[in-house]
């Protein structure tokens, strides 16, 4: 059904898939039913099948991004429950697709032509490839059909979430609060105690104490995940010189693109359209147009008459006129009409869709064609740089071909490829040089087949005229160190951890001090605090505060009449902090510009909308029929 619209891309990249709904929503699993036999499907939703390896594919995209993060492999319970989230997701996505298909909700071919080649994934030197668009898809199992038919789901699913985020209200107090709540202001005093003010009085810990900090941060500790790798890696930039191409190829390319060097015959023209339309029957309208030409032909100004009667509201202010068009411009009847005129004849009414026209001709620019001396060098660097790429996609498939018929080797892809296997000793989940952080990279290196069989990968893109292929040597998994070997930082950990907790007790010995009455700087003080002076008042964005501090002013609660509302806080760099805030300024919406107003509006538009996205999505979800495959989640042994 789309073969049309992949037949209209023309024109290497890394691809990436994108994510159909992008609501955020976390949603418990409910109402489901295992009573399914386990089969090639992860869940069944109202009956339609979300496949099991796309679940698989994606779960293992999700673990592997999140130990890239923590640089560490995932507990198995944490693994399980990303795996639930993922599959929760893709339910989710489900039923909403399910919904826009059912409400008819449509997407246009060139709607979706349009969104494919506009993806920067899919373009090279800001132009779409399609060569490059069809190998990836290949390359990740995916064909251009079940593509194309995700885009257009997501643009379905596009079309509900704009029209209900178009839809969504608000009202002035709703408006009105979000104000008064973004513009609070809290006034308020604050002491920092710094972590040197008690880290003489630290004494060196126990080996008791040590050991029992050692259990209990065992990821303090651990040494992370590495891989022993070995890849061949081929760039178009290092191939070999290919000999120039010959005269006869050059002129051969030049015939056979003789569009692109041609421009087309035009032809500039003014018209005057009598619309049929709910005002105007076409017999009331041939007979007005009828009427003009006749005036015309007495004398009357063409381009006059357009701006008193012409219904095409984009020419007749201009007397109709159109400027210059190619054929392909308009539609047949007119065009027929137009391009059969000599300049200055004008037509009698022409019928077409929109109702009847009268064509004046006014100048003819004839085609031409640039001249092959002049783009001579330009298809000659082009032919070269085509016949690079050639080459390079040449050796990438023999590369392939060559790591799949020798899986425990890369001696054959080194030799097709004529470039030596390199080796990175300690290859993370953050990457590591040369190859750098590169995701498909990563994902290669710590997927199943490779790291736990052995096998060579598959070919990866790596960048614009960049693949590679790779092995795992030696996989290493996280290890706790021996506390001895661990022992200075184990040492520093402990001290840190004491200094922490000796701060922190003095910021809340003030803060007890003051909720009985007492002074605040005089607690300060006495404790050996840096107290702010004077009093501030803070807002939300407030730059002067540190973060962690600024945050905990704001979930304090408000302060009553008789007494401030005091607080602590742990602050990044080992020390703490106590604060006290003694009121609360409400914002005003007639201190804000009404630039600013504007965009706070749209701010709770959007809001308001994705509550109602939201909302309806829970409500498929929790009306939907769901099987999940038994034992899909079942931890391993």
């Amino acid at each position: 059904m789309l073969q049309s619209i992949r037949d209209r891309f023309t024109g290497a990249f890394a691809m990436v898939l994108i994510a159909l709904l992008g609501i955020g929503l976390t949603i418990t699993l409910v109402d489901v039913d295992t009573g399914a036999s386990r089969g090639n499907f992860a869940a069944r939703v109202n009956g339609e099948e979300i496949p099991l390896a796309d679940f698989q594919k994606v779960a293992q995209q999700q673990v592997l991004q999140q130990e890239q993060v923590t640089r560490s492999e995932l507990p198995e319970a944490q693994k399980l429950q990303l795996q639930s989230n993922v599959l929760e997701g893709m339910v989710r996505t489900q039923v909403v697709a399910q919904y826009v298909n059912r409400d008819g909700y449509r997407v246009s071919d060139d709607r979706v032509v349009e969104s494919i080649r506009s993806l920067p994934a899919f373009q090279v030197n800001g132009k779409f490839s399609s060569d490059g668009y069809r190998a990836t898809l290949a390359s990740q199992g995916i064909s251009t059909a079940a593509f194309e038919q995700e885009r257009r789901a997501a643009l379905q699913i596009e079309q509900l979430q704009n029209g209900l985020l178009e839809s969504a209200f608000f009202t002035p107090a709703e408006y009105r609060r979000f104000v008064l709540l973004e513009g609070e202001k809290r006034q308020v005093r604050f002491a920092v105690f710094d972590p040197g003010l008690v880290a003489g009085d630290v004494q060196p810990a126990s080996e008791e104490a040590l050991r029992s900090y050692y259990e209990a941060h065992p990821d303090q500790f651990e040494t992370p995940e590495t891989a022993t790798v070995e890849y061949v890696e081929l760039q178009a930039t290092g191939l070999p010189e290919l000999t120039d191409p010959t005269e006869a190829e050059i002129r051969a390319a030049y015939d056979a693109a003789a569009e692109r060097f041609e421009t087309s015959a035009q032809r500039r023209a003014r018209h005057i359209l009598v619309a049929v339309d709910a005002d105007t029957n076409a017999d009331a309208a041939e007979k007005l147009a009828a009427e003009i030409k006749a005036r015309i032909d007495r004398g009357e100004d063409f381009a006059t008459l357009a701006k008193q009667y012409s219904d095409d509201p984009g020419s007749a202010a201009s007397g109709g006129e159109l400027g210059w068009a190619a054929k392909g411009t308009y539609v047949d009847a007119f065009e027929a009409v137009l391009f059969a005129q000599k300049p200055g004849e004008i037509s009698d009414p022409v019928k077409t869709d929109f109702g009847y026209h009268i064509i004046q001709l006014e100048e003819i620019r004839e085609g031409s064609r640039q001249p092959f001396d002049e783009v001579r060098a330009d298809i000659a660097a082009e032919l070269r740089a085509k016949g690079a790429q050639d080459r390079f996609f040449e050796l990438t498939e023999k590369m392939d071909e060559a790591a799949l018929q020798n899986p425990g080797s890369l001696d054959a892809v080194s030799k097709v490829a004529g470039v030596p296997v390199r080796r990175i000793e300690a290859f993370t989940r953050a990457g590591g040089e040369p190859l750098g952080a590169v995701r498909a990279v990563i994902d290669a290196v710590f997927s199943g087949p490779v790291l736990e069989d052995g096998e060579n990968s598959s070919l990866i893109e790596a960048g614009e005229g960049r693949a590679l292929i790779l092995r795992v040597v030696e996989h290493r998994p996280v290890r706790l160190r021996p506390i001895e070997e661990v022992r200075a930082e184990l040492e520093a950990a402990v001290k840190a951890d004491n200094v922490a907790r000796l701060v922190a007790a003095r910021a809340e010995k003030v803060a007890e001090t003051v909720r009985s009455g007492g002074d605040f700087a005089a607690a300060v003080a006495a404790e050996g605090g840096k107290l702010t002076a004077p009093a501030l008042p803070v807002a939300r964005n407030s730059q002067d505060v540190p973060a962690e501090l600024l945050a905990a002013v704001y979930r304090a609660p408000r302060p009553d009449k008789s007494r401030p509302s005091v607080g602590t806080v742990a602050l990044g760099n080992g020390g703490a902090a106590v604060f006290a805030v003694d009121a609360v300024i409400a914002g005003s919406p007639e201190e804000i510009p009404a630039e600013q107003r504007d965009a706070r509006k749209a701010v709770l538009a959007r809001q308001s909308g994705v509550a109602e996205v939201t909302a309806l999505a829970l409500d498929l979800r929790r009306d939907a029929d769901v099987v999940i495959a038994p034992d899909l989640f079942a931890e391993k042994d």
